[in-house]
């Protein structure tokens, strides 16, 4: 079989040139149509984060308001807490020896007495003592020296040598104590 091409090549080589030419403005408008779809996608989102910003930008004027007085409102709290923090430290020291002799007292049976109490104050607003004690019950006696130890306000508690004497056949117990007070 012979094949025999009647149409001349000048024919085929335009047709081949259109086709050319057409391939290469389609591909020229999927590019174009490309970048103008990109183009228009990013100027959408801008447009978005732009009106995203200027809302935010509202708000933060509203709160900023807000943000000022919570400032002022902090600082008036730091100044009345300042206000009574010294007050505080001055009624501390104020009151120590009142609030001594009530928990010096508060647990002292009814057996024992003072003979003496002597107290000095130092600096950091402990009270040293020095208590010379009388006792008829030696029960009683132990019971309040273990409840000074135990207790919160006193440390130290220290005790001298126990005289004991005898008269009317009643024992009384005599000693030194010594202890620091610090209160809270």
């Amino acid at each position: 079989m012979i094949k025999i091409n009647l149409i001349p090549p000048e024919y085929i080589e335009r047709i081949n040139r259109k086709t050319l030419i057409a391939k290469v403005v389609l591909a020229a408008a999927v590019v174009v149509i490309s970048i103008v779809m990109v183009s228009v996608w990013y100027i959408t989102r801008s447009r978005r984060i732009e009106s995203a910003l200027a809302q935010r930008t509202e708000e933060l004027k509203v709160l900023q308001g807000d943000v000022d007085k919570v400032k002022a409102i902090e600082a008036q709290i730091s100044e009345v807490q300042r206000y009574l923090d010294s007050i505080n430290s001055i009624n501390k020291g104020r009151f120590i020896y009142t609030h001594f002799l009530q928990d010096l007292v508060s647990d002292l049976p009814a057996t024992i007495w003072f003979t003496s109490v002597n107290t000095t104050l130092d600096k950091s607003g402990a009270v040293k003592v020095n208590l010379a004690v009388n006792s008829n019950s030696a029960y009683d006696l132990a019971y309040w020296i273990n409840s000074l130890e135990t207790s919160g306000p006193y440390s130290g508690v220290g005790m001298g040598g126990i005289s004991v004497s005898e008269a009317d056949s009643i024992k009384k117990f005599t000693v030194p104590i010594v202890v620091t007070y610090v209160y809270k």
